[in-house]
C-alpha cells in the first residue's frame, strides 16, 4: 500500500505536470491538494478507512480532523447503526431534553472545537507544540481565536442569558496570536489573557510554520463566576493544528444512552489534509492512480475535456480494480432494509 512523502511522489510524478510547474516541487504540493480531494471522494478503497477509539461519556463524538465520516460503529461492544442529520431531530429531538433513547450515531454536523467547554465553568486559552523538542512553538503565522466571557453578562451583552439563542457574530471577543521567533522558545503557555472565557466560537490560523502542529486547549479556572481555581484534570483540547493555514471543524455525532465509563469504537473515512511540506505523508491506493489524476488535472487546465475525461474513468476503474482485490473472500453482502437503517428483511439474499 502506497504511502509517500510529497517529495517522493514529487520525484516520481512531478513529470506529469505542466512543463512550467515541473521543476516546483510547490506547484507539486497545489496540484496533490487539487486532485486528492477528488480521489477521496471516489470510494473506499484500502487505507481510506481507520479505527478510533474514543470516549463517549458525554454523549457525543466529535471525529479527529483527518477524517469525515463514520462507516461503523460500536458503543459499548454493541453495533449501531449511523443515520442522517437531516431526518432525526424529528424522531429524537436534540437530545438536551428529551429521554428518548436514540438507537444510533446521530449526524450532528460539525462544531468549531473538538470539545465543548462546560457550561459552568470558566478556561483560559494555552497552546502545546506536538513536534519535538515540545517546548518550542512555531515561529511565524497566528491563531485567532474568537470566545465570549463570563464577564459579557455584565456589561450590558444579553449573551450569556440562560435559554437565550444568540447568533455567532454578536458579543464576542476576538485574540489573535502572533508566533514570532522569540515566542518560539515557549511551546507551552497561556495565549489569552482572559481567565473567565466560557464559550469559543472559531478557531483559525494562518501562514503557521510549515510541519509543526500543535495544540489549543481550554485550561480550567473554575466554577463561572469565581475563578483561579485551577485543575489540569478538567482542561478541555479545543483544536489540534497542523497545517499552515485553515480554521477548525469537526464533525459531531449524538450518541444516546450512554454512562460515565461509556466507549465508542468506529470505522472511519480519511479525509484529505491540505499538505505544505515536504515530509507529509500522502495516503493513496496507488501511484498509476496519481498517475492519471495529474494528467487529468493537466488535461482540464488546457481545456481538453475529452483526455480528461479518459483519464478521469481510469482512475475510477483502477480504484475499483483496487478495492476489489483488497477484499479477497470478504465480499459484502447484499440486505434489503425496507425499514431503513438498523432493519433488514433476513433470507431475501
Amino acid at each position: 500500500m502506497p504511502a509517500k512523502t510529497t517529495t517522493q511522489l514529487y520525484q516520481s510524478h512531478g513529470q506529469y505536470l505542466d512543463a512550467a510547474d515541473a521543476n516546483d516541487e510547490g506547484k507539486f504540493r497545489e496540484a496533490l491538494n487539487e486532485v486528492m480531494p477528488r480521489i477521496y471522494k471516489m470510494g473506499y478503497w484500502r487505507d481510506l478507512v481507520v479505527e478510533e477509539s474514543q470516549d463517549a461519556s458525554d454523549g457525543y463524538v466529535s471525529l479527529p480532523a483527518d477524517t469525515e465520516s463514520v462507516i461503523a460503529s460500536i458503543l459499548d461492544n454493541n453495533p449501531l447503526p449511523t443515520q442522517s442529520l437531516w431526518h432525526d431531530y424529528r424522531l429524537f429531538g436534540t437530545n438536551d431534553q428529551d429521554d428518548t433513547v436514540i438507537p444510533a450515531f446521530i449526524d450532528d454536523g460539525y462544531s468549531s472545537i473538538y470539545r465543548d467547554l462546560d457550561a459552568d465553568s470558566e478556561y483560559t486559552l494555552k497552546m502545546a507544540s506536538l513536534k519535538a523538542p515540545f517546548s518550542a512553538s512555531p515561529t511565524t503565522g497566528s491563531v485567532t481565536i474568537r470566545y465570549r466571557q463570563n464577564s459579557d453578562a455584565t456589561d450590558g451583552s444579553n449573551s450569556l442569558v440562560g435559554g437565550e439563542t444568540v447568533l455567532t457574530g454578536d458579543s464576542y471577543t476576538e485574540l489573535t496570536y502572533t508566533f514570532t521567533t522569540t515566542t518560539g522558545a515557549a511551546g507551552y503557555r497561556d495565549i489569552a489573557s482572559d481567565n473567565d472565557i466560557t464559550d469559543v466560537l472559531s478557531i483559525s490560523w494562518q501562514n503557521v510554520t510549515a510541519d509543526h502542529p500543535f495544540r489549543i486547549i481550554a485550561k480550567y479556572k473554575g466554577v463561572r463566576g469565581t475563578g483561579g481555581t485551577t485543575d489540569a484534570t478538567k482542561d478541555i483540547l479545543l483544536a489540534e493544528i497542523n497545517t499552515q493555514k485553515g480554521s477548525s471543524r469537526y464533525r459531531r455525532f449524538r450518541i444516546g444512552n450512554t454512562n460515565a465509563t461509556s466507549n465508542a469504537h468506529m470505522l472511519l473515512k480519511r479525509k484529505w489534509q491540505d499538505v505544505d511540506s515536504q515530509s507529509d505523508v500522502v495516503h493513496i491506493p496507488s501511484t498509476s492512480v496519481l498517475k492519471h489524476a495529474l494528467l487529468g488535472k493537466l488535461s482540464e487546465d488546457n481545456a481538453d475535456v475529452q483526455r480528461a475525461t479518459y483519464h478521469w474513468a481510469i482512475v475510477a476503474d483502477l480504484l475499483e480494480k483496487d478495492t476489489d482485490s483488497y477484499r479477497g473472500s470478504t465480499r459484502p453482502p447484499l440486505r434489503v432494509s425496507p425499514g431503513g437503517s438498523g432493519f433488514a428483511t433476513k433470507g431475501m439474499y
